[in-house]
C-alpha cells in the first residue's frame, strides 16, 4: 500500500506541484523578505531558525514549504496562500511539540492506516478509494518532483502531529444545555411562506452627477491604482544550448539505460486465441513491455546527454553567478553596483543580456512562460540586492538583473472616468435594490400570514410555502442557506432580506414544533462527544497558533503585535 501510493504520487504528480509550490514560496518570500542575492555579498543574511527548522538558505525554505504543501495536500483541504503561509509555520510548531514530547513515528501498520484516512483519497462513501486516487491522478500531468523517501517522512511527520493533538487534548467542556439546545435546533420542524422578489424588476434612480462619482473616486481609488511594474535584465543558460559539447561514451550510456530502463517501454497489442480469432472482441489488454538498449539507444542517448546538460548549464550559471558576487563584494562602500557593470561583464563571458517587458507582481512577462517563482524573485530584488541567485526552472537556469521599475500610481479622475461611472453604477444599483428589499421586509413584518401573502404578492413577490421540514433537510425547491435567516425567529416573525444574485428572499415563520428533548435522548451522548472533540481540537490548535505566533516574532519573522 506504501509503496503503491508513493510510488504513483512521485509519478503523477509534479506538474501541479510546481505550479503551486511556487504560489506558497511567494506567500513565504513576502513574509520574511529574504535577501535573493547568493551568499557573501556585502551585507550578511543573519541566520534564521523556527523552533528545530532552519530557515537561513533557499533551499532549506524551499524544503519547509515543500513539506507543508505536500501536507495539506495529501490531506485533502484546499487553502488560500494566506492559510498556507500559517499552516506551514503551525505545522512546524507541532512538530516541535512532538519532538519534546518525544513522541515516537508510526509503525508499517500505523502509517498504513493512516494513508487510508488521508482526505485526497477519500471516495464518496468517505472510504479510502483507489478510483478517487485514479480520478486524481487521471487530472494531474506530472513531471516528479518528490522522493518515496520525503514523501514518506511527511506522511510520518504528520501523523505524530495528530498524536500531538491527542496527547494535548484535555475534556472539552460542553454544557448539557449546549448540547440540548443542538438536538433541538436540528429536529425542530418548520413550516415558511418564501417571498422571492426580482430584483431586476426594480430600476432604481441613480444620480449620476459629477460631484457622485468623484466621491466615488475618492473612497474607492485603490480600486484604479495601476501596480507598480519592472524591467527585470536576465541571463538565461538553456540546457538544450550545451548539448552539442556533451561527449557519450557507449559504456555510459548503457550504465544510463540501465539504471533508468523503466522510462524506456513500449505498448503491444494482446494476441487472440484460435478460438477468439474471428470475433472483434480483444481477449485482454495491452501488454507493456521493456525496450533493449538497442531499441531505446536514440532516445536513450537524447535524454542522457540533456541531463549532462542540464549540469553543464547550471554549473555556468553558478559561475557567472560567482563572477557577479565577486564585482559586488570590489565594489566600494561609496559606490553601488550598477545594472551597466554587470552586463560588461557578462559579455566579457560571451553571455547575452535579455530583456522583460513591463510587469507587474501579478502578470507574466509578455511572451515568457515565467513561474510565481521567477515573478516573485523579481519583485525581491532591490539597490542592494539587484540580482539574484540562480535559480532552475526546467532545462533552464536564471540570474535575474533588476533593470528599472515604474512604481504604482492613481490615475486622474477623467482618465477613468468610464469605468468609475460603470463600477458606480453597478454598486449604487445594487445598494439601493437591497434598500427596496429591506424596506418592503419591514413593511412586511408583524403580518399574519394571510396579508402576509396578499402584500407581497401586491409587491411583486412569488410565494411558496413549505410545511414540516428540518434544518438538515434537502428540500425541493427550498435553498437550504436561508433557513439560517430565521433560526431565532419565532411564528409570525419575518426575516431580514436575504440576496441570492438577483434575487431577494424574505421569509415568515408559519410553524415552529420544538420537541421536548432531555438527556435520555438516544443521540444525546454521540452528540456530545461531536461537540467535545471539537472543543478539544479547537484548544489544542489556538495554543499551538499562539506558540507558532511567538516563534515568528522571537525569530524576527513578524512584528510584535502591540
Amino acid at each position: 500500500m506504501i509503496s503503491w501510493l508513493q510510488t504513483n504520487l512521485q509519478k503523477h504528480f509534479r506538474f501541479l506541484f510546481i505550479i503551486l509550490l511556487g504560489v506558497v514560496i511567494v506567500a513565504f518570500v513576502f513574509t520574511i523578505g529574504a535577501a535573493p542575492g547568493i551568499g557573501d555579498g556585502r551585507q550578511n543574511i543573519p541566520n534564521l531558525r523556527f523552533f528545530d527548522v532552519e530557515l537561513t538558505t533557499e533551499s532549506q525554505r524551499q524544503k519547509f514549504f515543500n513539506e507543508a504543501y505536500y501536507s495539506s495536500l495529501l490531506s485533502g483541504a484546499p487553502m488560500s496562500q494566506d492559510q498556507l503561509n500559517q499552516y506551514a509555520f503551525n505545522r512546524a510548531a507541532a512538530l516541535h511539540l512532538a519532538n519534546i514530547h518525544n513522541l515516537p513515528g508510526p509503525n508499517t501498520e500505523q502509517l498504513t492506516s493512516h494513508i487510508q484516512e488521508l482526505g485526497i483519497f477519500m471516495g464518496g462513501d468517505q472510504a479510502f478509494s483507489r478510483d478517487a486516487y485514479s480520478r486524481f491522478r487521471d487530472e494531474i500531468r506530472a513531471s516528479g518532483q518528490i522522493s518515496e523517501g520525503q514523501l514518506s517522512q511527511i506522511m510520518e511527520d504528520d501523523f505524530r502531529i495528530n498524536r500531538v493533538f491527542e496527547v494535548l487534548s484535555g475534556p472539552g467542556f460542553v454544557m448539557e444545555s449546549e448540547v440540548l439546545e443542538e438536538l433541538k435546533l436540528d429536529q425542530t420542524l418548520w413550516s415558511v411562506a418564501v417571498g422571492e422578489l426580482d430584483l431586476n424588476e426594480f430600476e432604481p434612480v441613480i444620480d449620476e452627477s459629477t460631484e457622485k462619482l468623484e466621491e466615488f473616486f475618492a473612497q474607492n481609488s485603490f480600486r484604479y491604482t495601476a501596480p507598480a511594474r519592472r524591467v527585470i535584465s536576465y541571463l538565461e543558460f538553456k540546457a538544450l544550448d550545451y548539448m552539442e559539447e556533451i561527449d557519450v561514451e557507449e559504456s555510459d550510456l548503457e550504465s544510463y539505460f540501465n539504471l533508468n530502463q523503466s522510462r524506456y517501454t513500449k505498448t503491444i497489442e494482446a494476441e487472440k486465441s484460435e478460438e477468439n480469432q474471428a470475433s472483434e472482441e480483444e481477449t485482454s489488454e495491452p501488454k507493456i513491455v521493456q525496450l533493449s538498449f538497442e531499441e531505446a539507444h536514440d532516445q536513450a542517448e537524447f535524454d542522457y546527454k540533456l541531463e549532462q546538460a542540464r549540469q553543464v548549464s547550471r554549473k555556468n550559471a553558478e559561475s557567472v553567478g560567482l563572477a557577479i558576487v565577486e564585482l559586488d563584494n570590489a565594489t566600494e562602500a561609496s559606490q553601488a553596483l550598477s545594472l551597466e557593470r554587470i552586463e560588461s561583464l557578462t559579455e566579457q563571458k560571451g553571455i547575452q543580456t535579455k530583456h522583460t517587458t513591463p510587469f507587474a507582481r501579478n502578470e507574466r512577462p509578455l511572451g515568457l512562460a515565467w513561474s510565481q517563482n521567477l515573478i516573485a524573485t523579481s519583485f525581491q530584488l532591490n539597490e542592494s540586492y539587484m540580482y539574484s541567485q540562480p535559480i532552475i526552472e526546467g532545462d533552464s537556469t536564471y540570474i535575474l538583473l533588476l533593470e528599472s521599475e515604474t512604481p504604482e500610481f492613481v490615475p486622474s479622475f477623467k482618465t477613468v472616468e468610464a469605468r468609475i461611472k460603470e463600477d458606480y453604477r453597478e454598486e449604487e444599483g445594487r445598494r439601493l435594490r437591497t434598500e427596496h428589499a429591506n424596506t418592503l421586509a419591514s413593511e412586511l413584518n408583524e403580518l399574519d400570514s394571510e396579508a402576509f401573502k396578499t402584500k407581497a404578492e401586491s409587491k411583486g413577490m412569488t410565494i411558496s410555502e413549505f410545511s414540516k421540514f428540518k434544518r438538515g433537510d434537502t428540500v425541493e425547491g427550498l435553498d437550504s442557506g436561508l433557513i439560517f435567516s430565521i433560526i431565532n425567529l419565532e411564528i409570525g416573525n419575518v426575516s431580514n432580506v436575504t440576496i441570492r444574485e438577483d434575487k431577494g428572499y424574505i421569509i415568515q415563520v408559519l410553524g415552529k414544533e420544538i420537541p421536548e428533548i432531555d438527556t435520555d435522548n438516544e443521540e444525546f451522548e454521540s452528540r456530545m462527544a461531536v461537540l467535545s472533540g471539537n472543543y478539544e481540537r479547537y484548544a489544542v490548535s489556538q495554543y499551538i497558533s499562539k506558540l507558532a505566533n511567538d516563534e515568528l516574532v522571537r525569530a524576527g519573522l513578524a512584528a510584535a503585535p502591540n
